[in-house]
């Protein structure tokens, strides 16, 4: 098949909350109801589910970690469970699936390559540790991720559940991740602000501020309503779900431009899952 058109692509991640059967399927149908998307990063993708969410959502192929690295992950004790990642989408299957098995927990992070308007391209789909649970283990795997993403040549596209930041205001020098740099816990250890800071190691950007960035009239919209944050709501956490973040979000290389972003969050609940389907639609620069 021919490779993604560079004049526009759509791309979508989303946590599906482990999702199966007819819940699966109905996740599926709703990204196809917002138009669909040629390449889908997805996080907490049972493998059971995942056939019925992409016949519903129009997609062609899928890759799972667990199944493709399945004795990788099960020397590591990490072949079971619900939290695991794939990649998905339509036309040319992705090449060179890439698993990293030196990451606290690999079952959380997959890549991979696919053509773009005759450009290989890198896509990262990215689950992060909770710093509950993993506290040091977050920051670690964010910064192995961060480090092999500034190695790698050509357009890339990193999408997931970050799990952070904890503060996203408009104001991108007031953004603040969880387990960053300087964190006490962290021992003087790099933190997770590597990744997906308001610095981060590699030359990514965050898909929504870029599109911010040149919409400054709904940048201003968002400073008026939410002057603390977030940019955008794609999860709730709390005893009570009442705190709002933005902990989904796509980044991208410099060769891409952002025509448009949505976050779909009420309608993600209503579907069957806590986190917001997203969706970006990007463009090659000439």
């Amino acid at each position: 098949m021919a490779s993604l058109s560079g004049s526009g692509f759509r791309v979508a991640t989303w946590n599906l909350q482990g999702r199966t059967s007819d819940a699966a399927a109905r996740l599926g149908s709703l990204l196809a109801d917002h138009g669909g998307a040629d390449l889908v990063l997805l996080q907490e993708a049972s493998q059971a589910g995942l056939p019925g969410f992409c016949e519903a959502a129009g997609l062609d192929w899928a890759v799972h970690v667990r199944d493709e690295f399945y004795d990788l992950l099960a020397v590591r004790g990490r072949a079971s469970g619900p939290r695991s990642v794939a990649i998905a989408g339509t036309g040319e299957q992705l090449r060179g699936p890439t698993a990293f098995p030196g990451v606290p927990l690999p079952e959380k992070v997959l890549a991979g390559w696919l053509d773009i308007g005759q450009q290989r391209t890198t896509a990262v789909t990215y689950h992060a540790p909770t710093g509950v649970t993993h506290k040091e283990k977050k920051a670690e795997q964010a910064v192995k991720i961060a480090t092999w993403l500034n190695q790698i040549e050509g357009p890339a596209i990193l999408a997931g559940d970050f799990n952070t930041p904890a503060v996203d205001p408009p104001g991108i020098s007031s953004l603040e991740t969880g387990y960053h740099t300087g964190n006490s816990e962290l021992h003087g250890a790099p933190g997770e602000d590597t990744l997906v800071g308001a610095t981060p190691l590699h030359e990514l950007r965050d898909a929504l501020r870029t599109y911010l960035d040149a919409h400054p009239d709904e940048m201003e919209e968002i400073r008026l309503d939410r002057p603390n944050g977030p940019l955008a709501i794609s999860h709730r956490t709390g005893r009570d779900h009442q705190h709002p973040v933005r902990y989904d979000a796509i980044w991208h290389s410099p060769e891409f431009s952002v025509q448009a972003i949505d976050y779909y969050f009420d309608e993600s609940v209503a579907a069957g899952t806590d986190h917001a389907l997203v969706i970006a639609e990007f463009a090659l620069k000439e």
